[in-house]
């Protein structure tokens, strides 16, 4: 058991190559701003730049105190430009108070939520340098920005250091997208699938783009009926995901829908699974088409009380039972009035609901066998 360990150790620490550096902040501006560029913040993997001015005003407070901070990640691509695996809040701060406004990535634009959230749109402009908030100790930062500073600090600040950690470009890309699910994982303001969807990018982004398109259908968008803030963190994708994960994948669930979804994703990026995407994009514009059509309130996926009512938020499980049952009978139910369908999906929503197979407490590995197995069985012009 200890050698079989030892080499498996072994192994896989052969195939990590990392160096461990340290910059001074002028020299992070100087490669970013290079031309060419010597640093990417944002490949097309990476999540968006979403701190407070709070957020980053407290950072920059950090940075004058020389607090000491968490080291950035880089992955050395094979041109030799760096892109940034981890990072990307404090990295984007740095630029932003130096002065550097070109390309440095945002959320979105569009209306903020309180004073000081980072939308350019109603307080910040996307062309100026970012001028900072009170933060905790260092009251008197507030309303400067860098080229305000005294020249004391602001030179202090341009000499300061950080740690750089850099897999080298022979590192294999399974390893790079370990580090970057790794390090992201856990963080407060990202959605699990914000992550996948950032992550696979690693592994290979044409997953990760259909997912993005196939969840702007209108119908599905009728079906589930998201709010947008939940769309942005994409909940939708997650929902579309959840339909071919549990499709094409579901005989390997075992604990947590999360895991599954993640691997499932991941198995499509590496080619370990086969994915036919236009057989697999026609069936599901077919399957929300017709959904939509019976349920044209988007109230499918939602539980009802005794009397008929609708009660409560979209139900994943009562999502998985009945997407996979209209597709898997696609051909008739697209024959059947919408009327006759809605009612014989209603009657089938309750069948599973008895059962137990849908609402609280249904993510057991028993019930979700169950449930798929139920989906399976149903055909149009049933009533259970």
């Amino acid at each position: 058991m200890s050698q079989a360990l030892i080499e498996q150790v072994e192994e896989h620490r052969k195939d990590i190559k990392h160096e461990v550096l340290t910059y001074a902040l002028s020299e992070l501006v100087n490669m970013y701003t290079a031309d060419p560029p010597e640093m990417n913040i944002q490949p097309e993997w990476q999540r968006l730049f979403r701190w407070s001015r709070e957020q980053q005003s407290s950072f920059i407070e950090s940075l004058i105190l020389e607090v000491p901070i968490p080291p950035l990640f880089f992955f050395e691509a094979d041109n030799g430009q760096w892109e940034l695996l981890d990072g990307l809040q404090r990295m984007s701060t740095i630029l932003k108070f130096m002065g550097v406004t070109k390309d440095v990535p945002i959320e979105h634009q569009g209306d903020a939520n309180n004073d000081h959230e980072w939308h350019y749109d109603t307080q910040n402009d996307v062309d100026q340098p970012l001028q900072l908030t009170a933060p905790e100790y260092l009251t008197s930062l507030d309303g400067l920005t860098f080229a305000r500073l005294p020249v004391p600090l602001k030179l202090n600040l341009k000499r300061s250091r950080i740690q750089i950690y850099v897999l080298k470009r022979e590192t294999h890309r399974m390893y790079k997208y370990e580090v970057f699910k790794r390090l992201n994982t856990g963080g407060s303001d990202l959605e699990e699938q914000e992550l996948r969807n950032c992550a696979v990018r690693i592994l290979d982004n044409q997953f990760p783009d259909f997912l993005r398109e196939i969840a702007k259908d209108a119908a599905f968008a009728s079906c589930i009926s998201v709010s947008e803030e939940d769309r942005r963190q994409g909940y939708a994708d997650e929902l579309a995901l959840r339909f071919f994960t549990m499709k094409n994948y579901g005989s390997n669930f075992r604990h947590d829908v999360g895991p599954l979804l993640t691997k499932f994703m991941e198995a499509v990026a590496l080619k370990k699974v086969a994915f036919d995407y236009t057989k697999e994009s026609d069936l599901f514009r077919r399957t929300f088409g017709v959904i939509a059509r019976a349920f044209g309130d988007g109230t499918a996926f939602r539980g009802r009380r005794r009397d008929g009512a609708v009660a409560g938020s979209l139900s994943p499980t009562l999502f998985e039972l009945v997407a996979l049952a209209v597709a898997g009978s696609i051909d008739v139910a697209e024959s059947r009035s919408p009327e006759d369908l809605r009612s014989e999906l209603i009657a089938f929503a309750d069948s599973a609901r008895s059962e137990a197979l849908t609402g609280s407490g249904s993510n057991s590995k028993k019930k979700t066998f169950g449930r798929l197995e139920k989906a399976k069985t149903w055909k149009p012009g049933d009533v259970a």
